[in-house]
């Protein structure tokens, strides 16, 4: 039996050419994925906030404390208002430092009241070259924040 010579992939070569395909692709993905994610501390930065704000919502909600929440360039002050004697040792002030690139564009103070409503407003964060960078938009309530990157 005489076999013929083809021009053609052999299962094995195949299975080498799409692994190096998926491999290129893959490390494609990574680096968009790095590249979307931006600074890390801005990520640091907008977890610890979010954390920060769920856990000023769940302790006003559960021990009918208002919030006063100041912010400045360099830091975020959730503080507690009204905090009756039972709350004193359990309940402290929050403070979270804003990365160096980016700061708001004027002093903010929000006051979320124990029932659960904060006037909505926008906060404009800007870059180190004063571009707008993103729009923080507090909504009425306990619902929270969105923040929308420009």
């Amino acid at each position: 039996m005489k076999f013929r010579n083809k021009r053609a992939f052999t299962v094995i070569e195949l299975i080498v050419y799409l692994g190096v395909i998926i491999g290129i692709l893959m490390i494609n993905l990574m680096l968009i994925k790095v590249v979307q994610a931006g600074n890390s501390s801005e990520t640091i930065f907008w977890h610890s906030f979010q954390s920060a704000w769920t856990r000023m919502t769940l302790n006003a909600k559960a021990d009918d404390i208002s919030y006063r929440v100041t912010i400045r360039k360099q830091v975020v002050i959730f503080f507690p208002m009204n905090l009756k004697r039972a709350h004193f040792d359990t309940v402290h002030e929050e403070r979270i430092p804003v990365p160096d690139f980016i700061h708001v564009n004027q002093v903010r103070i929000l006051i979320a009241h124990d029932d659960g409503f904060s006037a909505p407003t926008t906060i404009i964060w800007l870059g180190k070259d004063n571009n707008v960078k993103y729009y923080q938009k507090v909504q009425m309530g306990w619902s929270g924040y969105r923040v929308e990157k420009e």
